[in-house]
């Protein structure tokens, strides 16, 4: 059982090494049924990266996460 249920979860990848562990958190939240938009950010990523890793949303950096987040928010 998960025991908390956030609204949305960010991860940030700076090094290339960093985006196969950022793949396979998102495979393990989503087979656990997550209800939390994923979004995605850091150095190395692209829109196409984040898509490929199955990400809900990309961003290019902290302002836009912290808009984008607001955002989800308003919409729950």
């Amino acid at each position: 059982d998960i025991k908390y249920k956030p609204i949305a979860i960010g991860l940030s990848a700076l090094m290339t090494t960093t985006v196969v562990s950022m793949e396979n958190t998102i495979k393990e939240l989503r087979k656990n049924n997550t209800k939390a938009k994923i979004l995605v950010g850091g150095a190395v990523l692209t829109e196409e990266i984040a898509k490929g890793i199955n990400a809900d949303y990309y961003t290019k950096d902290a302002l836009s996460f912290v808009n984008l987040l607001e955002q989800i928010c308003q919409q729950k």
